[in-house]
């Protein structure tokens, strides 16, 4: 006999967007996953027919989005481990068992909208679904989600373009918030697409050697929270020197998936891109220019080479922009080789007129003071740094964020 499944959730007036289940099986040798994708639980049913499956290679997942209004969501990812399929299943949730996070989405263009899509993952089961909801940017989105059977949290945003002939929006940059573990009954608040936009080097991100390839992987404009994400661009210039002699140039930016094959004897690189936005994208960071200088020679595995980049993280609205003609005190990070005891040098220059000019200034305990710029203007950050081994990077941000 197959036995109701259902969710109730502890808000009334909400609308489904989503509800699925998945049976994963998973051995040595082959995975294998069968499941539903609904628009609610509503009638469906389920039953679990034939031996049970003891040697925990099936897991079965719950997925279920609703929203209520124009601004909050809820979300429940449930399950794990099983030993055969659910005959029904029926949760009923309180308040007090979910966490809250508040979403503060950005947009450094105006008339723009976004989408949020939560995403739950439980230990051990492979991958899982999520909805997305459309949101006017800058705004704000209150999201419920579930606790329990160890789920981490996610959140991928993505600011939406011009609809094409179907109506389906260009995607104009899209990131994603790591996950997390959350606890119920707390409150957390995330930021999301906002200044400064700009290179990250963290842990797996950079350049790295393959052999006889050199590969750039690492976002060029991550968000002022360090969010990882790609955006479009108007145009980008890849090029690797080889002994001060140009190897190769292309289109690519350090995306990962675009090998420079160089010759196998060690030699000194020099590694540029410079990417160009339209303002009608984003009117901050429009350009991003960085450099790379290090030496390498073959290896036997992909290895990360020594290359370092400056974040600025000041305190920006969800528009990119500050109280104009105010001192501010502005956050320098140093991150990749050159980070903490490495640091050689540090050098950063302030530009109020989009990069023609550039003051130098000195960083202090990590912070950079700096007047904003005035209403309606913009300020741009260039920094270069060197590590102790010699191995030099450089990066210009223009139009970094605007006075209002």
């Amino acid at each position: 006999m197959t036995s109701p499944s259902a969710i109730t959730l502890p808000a009334a007036g909400t609308t489904p967007l989503l509800a699925t289940t998945e049976l994963q099986y998973a051995s040595e040798d082959n995975a294998y996953g069968y499941g539903w994708l609904l628009d609610s639980y509503k009638n469906f049913r389920t039953a679990h027919f034939g031996p049970k499956v003891t040697d925990g290679s099936l897991s079965q997942n719950w997925v279920g989005s609703w929203i209520k209004g124009t601004s909050t969501r809820y979300d429940i990812v449930a399950g794990g481990p099983v030993t055969g399929a659910a005959t029904g299943f029926e949760r009923k949730y309180t308040t007090g068992q979910l966490a809250k996070v508040g979403l503060s989405l950005g947009s450094p263009a105006k008339g723009k909208t976004g989408e949020v899509a939560p995403s739950g993952i439980l230990p051990g089961v492979d991958g899982g679904w999520s909805a997305w909801s459309l949101h006017k940017i800058p705004g704000a989105v209150t999201a419920y989600v579930s606790t329990a059977d160890k789920v981490r949290w996610g959140f991928d945003f993505s600011q939406d373009g011009p609809a094409d002939e179907d109506g389906i929006p260009a995607t104009e940059s899209l990131y994603s918030i790591a996950p997390q573990s959350l606890k119920a009954g707390k409150s957390y608040t995330k930021k999301v697409n906002t200044a400064v936009f700009g290179p990250a080097v963290t842990s797996g991100l950079g350049v790295l050697r393959d052999g006889d390839n050199i590969v750039g992987k690492l976002p060029l404009v991550a968000d002022g929270r360090g969010n990882v994400g790609d955006s479009a661009y108007s145009s980008v210039n890849t090029v690797l020197y080889r002994n001060g002699k140009k190897l190769v140039q292309n289109e690519d930016p350090l995306s990962g998936v675009v090998p420079m094959a160089v010759p196998s004897g060690a030699a000194d690189y020099r590694l540029t891109t410079s990417m160009r936005r339209s303002a009608k994208l984003s009117a901050v960071s429009t350009r991003i220019d960085a450099s790379w200088t290090f030496r390498s020679k073959h290896t036997t595995a992909p290895t990360m080479l020594p290359v370092s980049t400056v974040r600025f993280t000041p305190n920006v609205t969800l528009d990119s922009r500050v109280t104009a003609g105010r001192t501010a005190s502005v956050p320098v990070t140093v991150q990749g080789a050159a980070a903490g005891k490495n640091l050689k040098s540090l050098t950063v220059y302030v530009s109020y007129d989009a990069g023609k000019t550039w003051k130098k200034s000195t960083v202090k305990a990590g912070k950079l003071s700096v007047k904003n710029p005035a209403k309606g203007k913009s300020i741009s950050y260039r920094a270069d740094v060197t590590d102790k081994q010699g191995n030099k990077s450089s990066v210009s941000i223009y139009n970094a964020y605007f006075g209002k």
